[in-house]
């Protein structure tokens, strides 16, 4: 990955004391997180939704996301279908807490685009009507658990699908770090995305090359792991094509990790967080914000 040159200061000096071996730095704590790459086949091919934040967030200001956000500990308690395959999440997404990650997937998505990835017990896709905007801007606000809402409804997140996908995690030279899950789901029938939490001042269904191709011509801020995981999405035509293939990847753990370039620069390359080992053969876009590798 290339050299940071719109580091901030403090970070680039963190980054080369890592670089140079020294143990003085410690890094933040790690927090949960999971976005989810909401899917639907467009006229001209699959299309993926996008969000870009408002300038005024204190994290990732700016960037185009997937919807989601940090894990909640009332997400453990948030009633899944009976066929989520928990063993499968915990093993590819390297968690110990498998059901509060998709749990927390599924609640941010409702809570920034109003879809809700649910099904009845008889697993019936659910009906949204205005009484679920009223519920949402309650859970939004902090007033209403997403565990009860749904069992107040006699609803189930649809945990089988939700796809694990791909895992970043925050560099250690950040402020704020986020060991992030991405999964992905089709958008259910009779849904629509919109911008519903206030988070973002702009969202779009584009197709995955599109975005892609904005984000290198400088039109279209974006972190690394987004870019990276569209380029994934866009291997595939359609939603149908994409979910089984996307069941199928070999997910690790990536961190952007700085070191010293054979003319002593600062760089970056992707290494498994868990183990340290230098990950290759993985796309790497270009580094040129690694602030708030996330989502």
């Amino acid at each position: 990955m290339d050299d940071v040159a719109g580091l901030p200061q403090r970070m680039r000096e963190r980054a080369e004391r890592i670089a140079h071996g020294e143990e003085e730095y410690v890094p933040v704590p790690l927090r949960h997180a999971a976005t989810i790459a909401l899917l639907r086949d467009g006229a001209d091919g699959l299309e993926v939704f996008l969000m870009r934040r408002q300038r005024s967030m204190a994290f990732a200001a700016g960037m185009h996301v997937y919807p989601g956000g940090a894990v909640e500990a009332s997400d453990a308690e948030v009633p899944l279908t009976s066929s989520t395959d928990l063993d499968n999440v915990a093993r590819r997404l390297s968690t110990d807490q498998p059901a509060s990650i998709v749990a927390a997937a599924a609640r941010e998505t409702f809570e920034e685009s109003g879809v809700l990835l649910a099904v009845d017990g008889d697993g019936r896709p659910v009906g949204l009507d205005a009484s679920f905007e009223a519920q949402r801007a309650e859970l939004a606000a902090g007033r209403l658990a997403f565990a009860d809402l749904l069992r107040g409804r006699g609803l189930l997140v649809d945990g089988e699908a939700l796809v694990p996908f791909a895992h970043w995690v925050t560099p250690e030279v950040e402020d704020r770090r986020y060991d992030t899950r991405f999964l992905a789901a089709r958008l259910p029938a009779g849904q629509d995305a919109a911008e519903r939490g206030g988070e973002a001042d702009r969202v779009a269904w584009v197709r995955p090359a599109d975005a892609v191709a904005a984000f290198h011509a400088g039109t279209t801020a974006m972190l690394p792991p987004t870019v990276a995981t569209l380029l994934e999405l866009g291997r595939h035509a359609t939603v149908a094509d994409a979910l089984p293939a996307l069941r199928g990847l070999d997910v690790l753990p990536l961190m952007p990790a700085p070191y010293l370039a054979d003319d002593g620069s600062l760089a970056w390359h992707l290494v498994n967080e868990r183990t340290g080992e230098r990950v290759g053969g993985v796309g790497e876009p270009h580094a040129s914000e690694t602030d708030g590798v996330g989502r």
